[in-house]
């Protein structure tokens, strides 16, 4: 009798213990179906990465604050052959792609505020990579476009941020055409902030 009721407890403990684990699987996908976006194909959630899918969505227009160090918000993304200051001035910086026949850049523009006491060191801005098609990852360089618009620099010195103050970050992404074009394809800029892993959707 008591090994009949030892195994009935073992039993029972065990399948209280697929239960949970199962019931975690399944709140994960839901949580992931909802990261996803609009998209209802289930052909083309499949085709997403765990990388891409997990974290927290934001939209363009939206911002991120991390604690009391900095605020950056989203405010446009475009394709660019050429990247230009807003405002140029007679003699200023630019970019292209080093493949100008097959590559194209992917913009996204951010304004940073530092929230902090100190200076904001612009080699600890937050780093992002492009992921497209939920699978190819490219990564981001950060440029900074001067207050006016007139220039644009690409050394982290400029992109110190004095306290209460904001710089316009860009980050740029050289990709290859087909990323442009191939509409229907995903298109994530996912920054790493504190732990956190925060996705941006381009598309």
């Amino acid at each position: 009798m008591k090994k009949v009721l030892i195994a009935i407890i073992c039993g029972a403990f065990a399948l209280s213990i697929t239960g949970c684990s199962y019931s975690e699987v399944v709140g994960n996908k839901k949580n992931n179906d909802t990261n996803t976006g609009v998209s209802n194909n289930q052909e083309d959630t499949k085709k997403q990465s765990k990388e891409e899918t997990k974290g927290i969505d934001v939209s363009i227009g939206q911002n991120i604050q991390y604690d009391d160090n900095y605020n950056i918000s989203f405010i446009e993304s475009s394709f660019k052959q050429k990247v230009e200051p807003s405002n140029p001035d007679s003699y200023y910086h630019y970019f292209e792609p080093k493949d100008t026949s097959s590559n194209t850049f992917l913009v996204l523009k951010t304004v940073i505020k530092n929230l902090g006491t100190e200076t904001l060191d612009g080699e600890k801005l937050p780093k992002a990579k492009l992921i497209y098609d939920g699978k190819y990852k490219y990564d981001a360089q950060l440029i900074t476009e001067e207050d006016d618009g007139s220039d644009l620099d690409s050394y982290s010195w400029y992109m110190d941020i004095d306290p209460l103050k904001t710089k316009k970050i860009w980050y740029l992404v050289e990709v290859p055409k087909e990323v442009e074009t191939n509409t229907q394809a995903t298109l994530v800029m996912q920054y790493q902030i504190n732990g956190k892993t925060y996705n941006v959707k381009i598309r």
